[in-house]
């Protein structure tokens, strides 16, 4: 519910058992964390929207259905199924693991809230940098901006 579908829309490999249902209720009551909002970039926009404004259940095989989760097991299996995911990824070789993790989140499509986080960072740089506070000065002074780049 709420903040746990949050932890699993951040998570690479999820496996879920055939009785989980999601829930996000918080727009009928009236609040929300904000995090839920990265779900349009994790499954399609139009199944995201439904799942976080009317706060209708989503069951494992839906879930599975539109990638929201990468497997669906008997219930009581969760933990034995990801043992075994856990297994392989050890007997990987970890730099390719974090290779392939850093290019998949370079390219990964993004929601509009991370994108306008990391736009925000750059946004801050650029504004405080030395070019953005020749670019005040000069403007209040009325004159020419003198900018270098930095």
């Amino acid at each position: 519910i709420g903040g746990a579908y949050c932890i699993v829309q951040m998570c690479d490999i999820v496996v879920a058992s055939e009785t989980t249902t999601f829930k996000y209720p918080e727009a009928q009551l009236g609040f929300t964390g904000g995090l839920i909002a990265s779900s349009v970039a994790r499954i399609p926009h139009k199944i995201a929207m439904e799942f976080m404004m009317l706060g209708r259940d989503l069951g494992a095989e839906r879930a599975y259905e539109v990638g929201m989760v990468n497997r669906v097991v008997p219930a009581g299996e969760e933990l034995n199924s990801a043992l075994e995911d856990a297994a392989i990824l050890a007997r990987s070789a970890p730099l390719v693991l974090s290779t392939l993790k850093a290019f998949s989140m370079q390219t990964m499509n993004r929601s509009p809230a991370e994108a306008g986080a990391v736009s925000r960072e750059t946004l801050l740089r650029v504004r405080n940098s030395e070019d953005g506070e020749e670019g005040r000065v000069s403007f209040r002074e009325k004159r020419p901006p003198v900018f270098k780049g930095r």
